[in-house]
């Protein structure tokens, strides 16, 4: 995220582009970016990794609890 904001700067500085260039290579550099972290997410199942690890830790909460009597 960095990365892609400095290239962005950078970009503004280097380049003298009217405002509507620069408005418009920003929001074409925000969505590039934010496309490559979501494939990168798909690609690697980062979402199913991170909720594997969520749910071990989630489990060590529930079991810790002491059970309820909850007769209806």
């Amino acid at each position: 995220m960095i990365i892609g904001t400095t290239a962005i700067i950078l970009l503004w500085v280097v380049f003298s582009l009217p405002l509507w260039a620069n408005i418009l290579l920003t929001v074409v550099a925000g969505f590039w970016i934010l496309f490559c972290l979501l494939f990168t997410v798909y690609y690697f199942n980062l979402d199913m990794k991170l909720l594997s690890g969520l749910q071990k830790i989630m489990f060590k909460i529930h079991d810790k609890k002491k059970e309820k009597n909850r007769h209806i």
